[in-house]
């Protein structure tokens, strides 16, 4: 059975005034004009445009005028009987809903399509319509992001139109969400960028730094790098390695400053000192305390998986200058001593 096309698909609720309104159509209205508000934000818009998929053509009349009711006017409807023809109009246009009715004949192959249509990456809201519970069916719709009206009445069902607003507001939240998630992806990736600039942009300084305080070492570097076998050093290496520092000190800082970036200063100021101590015992100068602590940042901000990295940075700058204080305190009482 090929695709039905006729003017009957544009439906006119003007042209059904005359349609009787059962009791249960009354309280879905009064039901509506309570909920009304409740959709404001988020209202089914005008050309709506769904797909009916079941073995005989469904009577949407109902649905028709109950959008009509909500503001949704000139809805459009088709309706396809065949797995075939479903696979190729949803290749061949896009609809706001897919609507697929369910029974105990056709159950197999209509789950297989809804598996199929969910696989070929079509990701349109769809509503599994069935007469009785099933457990299958439902377990179905929850592995395809599906939503499921059981009722007897099927299309004629005064919760049709509530199902289908809830499907459209299910399909505009998983956007919303992926949305949110792509740039939150991207500002991750550019604070990452900035942490590696950042930190980039110190290490220049505690070279420069290091340049100003032992301008020989640096003329003796130059020197050597001219000497045969030495071409391939790059002109950006660190003047003065940084001397072997224990094991014990660099698992402690490295401590101390996870601890640092999570609580802030708080009760560390002791710990701060003592590692401090334990540098300057080490005859580490401040450019070299520098580059251990930008290792130990370095560390952290690779670590990091999905966190932020500025936070990290900020209480990473906070920790160097108060260690920087410390430092030159402990220089101070060697230098008395």
């Amino acid at each position: 059975m090929s695709v039905k096309h006729d003017k009957h698909n544009l439906i006119d609720a003007d042209s059904f005034a005359g349609f009787p309104q059962t009791e249960a159509d009354s309280a879905y209205t009064e039901n509506t004009e309570q909920s009304s508000d409740r959709f404001l934000q988020q209202p089914i818009p005008s050309g709506f445009k769904a797909l009916f998929i079941s073995r005989v053509r469904p009577v949407w009349v109902g649905l028709a005028l109950r959008l009509d009711a909500i503001g949704c006017s000139e809805p459009r409807f088709e309706w396809v009987s065949t797995a075939e023809e479903a696979l190729t109009q949803l290749r061949n246009d896009s609809y706001d809903c897919l609507l697929i009715e369910i029974d105990s004949e056709t159950r197999k192959s209509r789950l297989e399509l809804l598996n199929a249509i969910r696989i070929s990456g079509c990701h349109e809201p769809a509503i599994l319509l069935l007469a009785g519970p099933d457990d299958q069916v439902t377990q179905a719709a929850c592995e395809n992001q599906a939503e499921v009206l059981v009722s007897t009445a099927m299309w004629e069902s005064p919760a049709l139109l509530s199902v289908v607003q809830r499907a459209l507001s299910m399909q505009q939240l998983c956007e919303e969400n992926h949305q949110l998630q792509v740039e939150k992806h991207r500002r991750l990736i550019r604070e990452r960028d900035e942490a590696e600039r950042l930190l980039n942009q110190q290490r220049s300084m505690v070279e420069e730094l290091q340049n100003l305080v032992y301008p020989d070492v640096l003329s003796d570097q130059q020197s050597d790098s001219e000497l045969p076998g030495t071409s391939g050093l790059h002109k950006s290496d660190p003047p003065v390695e940084l001397p072997q520092i224990p094991f014990e000190v660099r698992d402690y800082y490295h401590e101390l400053l996870r601890t640092y970036v999570i609580m802030g200063a708080g009760n560390l100021k002791d710990e701060i000192l003592q590692i401090a101590e334990l540098l300057a015992a080490a005859d580490l100068t401040p450019p070299q305390v520098l580059e251990f602590h930008l290792q130990c940042v370095e560390l952290i901000v690779k670590g990091l998986g999905n966190r932020s990295s500025r936070h990290v940075m900020s209480r990473a700058d906070l920790l160097a200058l108060e260690m920087m204080v410390h430092l030159g305190e402990c220089y101070q009482k060697k230098k008395r001593g």
